[in-house]
């Protein structure tokens, strides 16, 4: 006897409850939360992540609002995997940045500047990092355990590593010194520095490589 999986098993009962996804079903979990994702992007767009509901991702995806739930747990959830989805494909355009002979720190500068700028030429991070988005987004991720791990992978093995070679303080767990380096970018790519600062570069260099510097 055959045993469908759970997502399989669900799809099944959302189709019967109200035909989800009309006739163009997903091949599987990830090509539905991809869709679902799209869908929530485009009514980003449209109402801006506050405002956005369940039923509009719903409504926007062609699926009932069980559906999107199936996938995410709630509305915040659905941010912020649009958020990592977006950070993902700017962490890949910054990982040049990475290998180079320069110091640690001057990498982190150079990914920093690299990946803000790439951030602000992006239609889903602008929506999301706008000033009168940017604190619920940045709410919504930093309470997220999938976040955490994404961060831990994306900067804080790069700095645990910096730390063990002498290039980053030590005294502080490489995953917060992560989030530090996420918090400051964040502001950043919201409200870019003034010329007073030194300009995001100056901020950067005088304030996070600062912060992160081995103690001597």
């Amino acid at each position: 006897m055959r045993v469908d999986s759970p997502a399989v098993t669900a799809q099944a009962e959302a189709n019967r409850a109200g035909g989800a996804w009309g006739a163009d079903l997903p091949l599987n979990e990830e090509q539905a939360r991809e869709r679902l994702l799209a869908a929530a992007e485009a009514c980003y767009a449209e109402r801006g992540p506050t405002r956005t509901r369940m039923s509009d991702i719903a409504a926007r995806a062609g699926v009932n609002r069980s559906t999107v739930y199936y996938y995410f747990q709630n509305k915040e959830a659905v941010l912020v995997a649009s958020f990592i989805r977006t950070l993902a494909g700017i962490f890949v355009s910054v990982e040049p940045c990475w290998h180079t002979d320069e110091p640690f720190l001057d990498r982190l500068v150079a990914a920093c500047l690299a990946g803000n700028e790439a951030a602000r030429t992006s239609p889903t991070a602008r929506l999301l990092i706008r000033n009168d988005e940017a604190l619920h987004t940045y709410h919504a991720t930093q309470a997220s355990d999938v976040w955490r791990t994404e961060l831990a992978k994306a900067l804080g093995r790069r700095i645990a590593d910096a730390a063990e070679r002498g290039e980053v303080r030590d005294d502080i767990a490489p995953e917060t010194l992560a989030r530090w380096v996420t918090r400051i970018n964040f502001s950043l790519m919201s409200e870019p520095a003034s010329a007073e600062d030194g300009g995001e570069e100056g901020i950067l260099r005088h304030l996070l490589a600062a912060s992160l510097a081995p103690r001597r």
